[in-house]
Parts: C-alpha cells; structure tokens; sequence
C-alpha cells in the first residue's frame, strides 16, 4: 500500500500544478489576448490530441520499462511545457507562444494520468480496488482545489505588488499569470520526485468491469440469481 500513497500525492501534487495552468492560461487568452469565450476553449483542442496520443504510448512503455519511470518523465516533460506557456510575452501568439507549451504539456499528463493509476493499483487487493480508485480521485480534487487557491494567492500578491509601483492593470495581470504558471511548473517537478516514491509496475491500469455472470451450472451454463441460465435470467421471454 505504500506505492498506492506515493501515487496518490504524485497525482496531488501534479494536479496542483496541471489543473491551474488551465486557470490561468484561459485568463491570459480571455484578458490579455482578448479572446472569446468560444476561441479560448477551442484554443485546447490540441491538448486533447496529445492526451491521446500519449495514453496510447504510455501504456505501451508501462509494460517495458514500468510505471515510475514513465511518472517521473511525464511529470518533467508536463512541467517543462508548463514553464513554456509562463514565459508567454504580453501580447503572445497563440501558434508561437502558446501552442507549443500546450502540445507538450499534454504528452507529458497524460502519460502521467495513464502511469499513475496502474501504479496506484499495483498490490493493491481485489477487495480494495474500488477504494484505491476512490482514494486516486479524490487526490485529483483536492489537488485541483489546493492548487487554485495557492496559485491565486500567488498571482494576487505579484499583481498588487507591481501595480502599487503604479505598472499598468495589464502589466501587472500578465506578470501574476506568469508567476503562477511558473509555480505550477516547479510544482509539477516536485511531483516528479514525489514519483520516484511509487512502486515501478509493468501491469497496465486494469480494466473494471461489471460481470452479469454467476456461478457455472450444470453443462457449463451460468446460472443467475434464482438458479436459471443468465440468459434465460436476463432475457425472460427468451
């Protein structure tokens, strides 16, 4: 079970970072770039693609070389594109400016995301696997709320730290996006050592599934709930 407590605060502490990059960044588009609300949600369209893509390889390289390996560097990787998008000029481009530091931030969650749940799962009993999920979950949560208000904290200080030395509102917003982005990447290398903590499993995150079948009866048939085949148990009329 220890592997499945330094899974969940990698996942934590990586939440922490990752979650509030969305926060921010949308700020800046929507504030400083002017976006639309339209336009700043399609603005994240690409990190879908690399969500994909990386849970596809992720669960590949779980099974060659295990899941810390594949947290560690998922954790650098997502704080390095992190890092990219804090150091966004005031009136950035997207293509330039932004998109990249998406792009590989979300190769790096996501082979996070897809890492972290079989290494949380590793040990853990059958019994208990629907509490570890729990357990993951909540880690996500509560790291995407402590994160908000750390970083919101330390976006507010800088933003009213520069405009009491009378810098103009937009200087200043734009400067506090930037030193929250950057926490969020230094907090996303924590949980890159955090990461070296977990168990180093080559098992991919096991499926849940739900089994409408019970014991086998006579002639090799699944019998239901009151002793009948389970397709006569499910299908009545039938």
């Amino acid at each position: 079970m220890k592997g499945l407590v330094a899974a969940d605060l990698t996942q934590l502490i990586a939440f922490t970072g990752f979650f509030s990059m969305f926060f921010y960044a949308t700020l800046y588009m929507q504030e400083i770039l002017h976006y639309s609300p339209l336009k700043a949600g399609a603005a994240y369209l690409p990190i879908t693609a690399g969500f994909a893509v990386a849970g596809v390889m992720a669960s590949q390289l779980v099974t060659r070389i295990g899941t810390r390996p594949v947290v560690v560097a998922g954790c650098l990787i997502a704080g390095a594109g992190i890092y990219y998008v804090s150091k966004v000029p005031l009136h950035g481009s997207y293509v330039t400016d932004l998109l990249p530091g998406f792009l590989v931030m979300s190769l790096g969650a996501g082979s996070v995301f897809v890492s972290v749940t079989a290494a949380a799962n590793a040990g853990v009993p059958p019994d208990k696997a629907g509490l570890a999920a729990g357990l993951l979950n909540s880690s996500q949560q509560i790291g995407s709320a402590l994160g908000l208000a750390i970083l919101s904290a330390v976006a507010i200080t800088r933003t009213n730290h520069l405009l009491a030395a009378h810098v103009s509102h937009p200087l200043a917003a734009d400067a506090g996006y930037h030193r929250a982005l950057l926490v969020g990447g230094i907090l996303m290398a924590a949980a890159a050592v955090l990461a070296l903590r977990i168990g180093n499993t080559r098992k991919a995150a096991p499926l849940v599934m739900v089994s409408t079948e019970s014991h086998p009866g006579q002639n090799g048939h699944a019998l239901g709930d009151a002793g009948r085949p389970a397709r006569q148990h499910l299908y009545p009329d039938k």
